[in-house]
């Protein structure tokens, strides 16, 4: 929706629009001051809309010379009858943007907040209700961080890997003991790598995919090949 003109929030929250700007995009005729005076005999002063000061410059040439006007903060509400009452090409499009405009806000103000605009939300006027939650937050998310695999899971990888290691195995023919030991300790060597931790007990829920990832295209070193052809002629002579 393209915006026809500028809507803002008062320290009351409400909408609300500067006279002179609704004038000028209805493109009234009249001069501000004599449109006002006639539209606005109805309007409640504090309620519908306040009266504030606004410097413009002179001549936009010379932008540092400006000049004190008066204008008007309008509810939207009130815009809307202000708009109608003009009688423009732009009345009726000027109103219906005040609807739509009010119809989105009335959407977003239904829609469910996040965790964050909870917090905002909740904290307004409790003091340190906003710290306690977002230490609440905090530690939530460390318990995700850091929750443990399932012992499914656990299972999964060990199963995986002692099968990739079999698989790469083969490619080697008869293998010893020894050698198949130097393919564990490459591929677990690995894992370490990929994860950052010491030992595969201290893997967690949030290594899952990037271990089975690993595994699943797991080669050996160029080291470890070396090491394993070498044991290999060893073992042949």
């Amino acid at each position: 929706m393209n915006q026809l003109i500028t809507i803002t929030q008062n320290e009351n929250n409400d909408q609300v629009v500067s006279a002179r700007e609704l004038h000028k995009v209805l493109g009234v005729k009249k001069r501000f001051s004599e449109w006002w005076e006639q539209n606005s005999k109805l309007l409640v002063e504090h309620e519908d809309f306040e009266g504030v000061l606004i410097s413009t410059p002179y001549n936009p040439k010379f932008p540092d010379k400006v000049q004190k006007l008066q204008d008007y903060a309008v509810t939207s509400d009130n815009a809307k009858h202000l708009a109608m009452q003009s009688q423009t090409k732009k009345s009726r499009e000027i109103r219906d943007y005040f609807i739509q405009v009010e119809k989105e806000y009335k959407q977003q103000q239904q829609a469910p907040l996040t965790l964050d605009q909870q917090i905002a939300a909740i904290a307004t006027g409790y003091g340190n209700v906003k710290e306690e939650l977002v230490e609440v937050k905090d530690r939530v998310s460390d318990l995700e961080e850091n929750a443990p695999l399932s012992a499914g899971e656990y299972n999964y990888i060990g199963s995986r890997i002692n099968q990739r290691v079999a698989e790469v195995a083969r490619g080697y023919g008869k293998i010893t003991r020894e050698q198949r030991g130097k393919l564990f300790k490459d591929i677990n060597q690995g894992v370490k790598a990929v994860t950052g931790v010491s030992t595969r007990t201290q893997l967690r829920a949030k290594h899952f995919d990037t271990v089975v990832d690993f595994t699943n295209n797991w080669e050996p070193s160029t080291a470890t090949k070396m090491q394993l052809r070498q044991m290999s002629f060893d073992f042949e002579a």
